[in-house]
């Protein structure tokens, strides 16, 4: 080979990660516009493509627990917050998609745990502690429940959803109001897809606060 082709082969060499950020980074793009207009099955399959290709990317699996979570595939949705958590375990938000995904499955403990650990991160968040609430009487822990509603209502007294709970568990009554999610945009502004050196943050791999359970 001549020195020509040997500097050619090189630079290729090292065009290559480059293009191959650059194929992941278009496939994020897509996933999260077709999550965004309610493309459900498209966005999770373009997200499936992304963990197969770089399974280190926890933004990619919070986002296709997210879509299966509106398919109503609540097991893959879980194992799929699972794994996000396991990269990344200091964002609110995953934890409060595996609150809402165990809360749908009927796993009211899990539910309690993920909201404790989302709001150690989120203490602000009256959604959060709202969903704890209903979480513990659903649990079984009425009392639990009744001193987080005393706390909401203390701090949020205009809070109507967290009142109506409050009198469903004074009466006996099966609650009406349901889990919350927060208003807003769909996708929450989590930290950023990035490769060393383009100026954005970096891929976190830290290890878990806790060791969520498995659901078979």
């Amino acid at each position: 080979m001549t020195v020509r082709g040997i500097v050619v082969a090189l630079l290729c060499l090292l065009a290559m990660p480059s293009a191959a950020q650059y194929n992941i980074r278009k496939m994020m793009e897509e996933g999260r516009r077709t999550l965004d207009q309610g493309y459900y099955v498209t966005s999770m399959q373009l997200f499936s493509r992304i963990v197969a290709l770089q399974p280190n990317l926890y933004e990619a699996w919070y986002l296709m627990a997210l879509a299966k979570y509106h398919l109503e595939d609540y097991k893959g949705a879980g194992g799929d917050c699972r794994r996000a958590l396991a990269l990344q375990p200091y964002i609110a938000e995953i934890y409060d998609l595996y609150g809402m995904v165990s809360i749908r499955e009927g796993h009211y403990d899990s539910a309690v745990v993920a909201y404790t650990h989302a709001l150690d991160i989120c203490s602000d968040n009256r959604d959060y502690w709202f969903n704890r609430a209903y979480s513990l009487y659903q649990a079984g822990d009425r009392q639990a429940a009744l001193r987080q509603l005393d706390y909401i209502l203390r701090r949020w007294r205009s809070f109507d959803t967290a009142a109506l709970l409050r009198a469903d568990i004074l009466a006996g009554r099966r609650p009406r109001p349901q889990p919350v999610r927060p208003d807003g945009p769909p996708l929450p502004a989590l930290p950023g897809l990035r490769t060393e050196g383009d100026g954005g943050s970096v891929l976190m791999k830290n290890r878990p606060l806790v060791r969520l359970p498995v659901r078979r």
